[in-house]
C-alpha cells in the first residue's frame, strides 16, 4: 500500500514527457529545414535600376550590407531553431538521468 502524497508537496512529474517533447521539436525542424517550404522564402530586396546618388546610395549601401544577414527561408531558420532547442532539451533530460538528479 503506497501512502499518499501530502497536498503541499508537488505530484511527481513524469521524465518522458520532456524527452518526447524535444523529440517532437527534432521531428518538426527536420521536416522544416529539408523540405524548405515556400511559403517561408524571403525574397530578395529590390535592386533599382539606375545608380542612386546622396542619401539613396547611402540607404542602398546599407540594405546591401544587411541583406547578407537576413534569412533567405524563414521557415528553413525555425527549422534549425527547433532542431537545435529539441537536441538540447533531450541531451539535458540525458545529461539529469546520468547525474543521478530526481525531480
Amino acid at each position: 500500500m503506497s501512502r499518499p502524497v501530502p497536498p503541499d508537496l508537488p505530484a511527481p512529474r513524469s521524465g518522458v514527457s520532456p524527452v518526447t517533447y524535444g523529440a517532437g521539436m527534432l521531428a518538426l525542424g527536420a521536416v522544416l529545414v529539408l523540405a524548405k517550404p515556400r511559403i517561408g522564402a524571403v525574397p530578395e530586396p529590390a535592386q533599382a535600376g539606375d545608380e542612386p546618388r546622396g542619401l539613396r546610395r547611402l540607404a542602398a549601401a546599407a540594405r546591401d550590407g544587411m541583406s547578407v544577414f537576413a534569412p533567405t527561408n524563414v521557415t528553413d531558420s525555425l527549422g534549425r531553431s527547433l532542431l537545435i532547442g529539441g537536441g538540447a532539451l533531450i541531451l539535458a533530460r540525458a545529461f539529469d538521468a546520468l547525474a543521478g538528479r530526481r525531480q
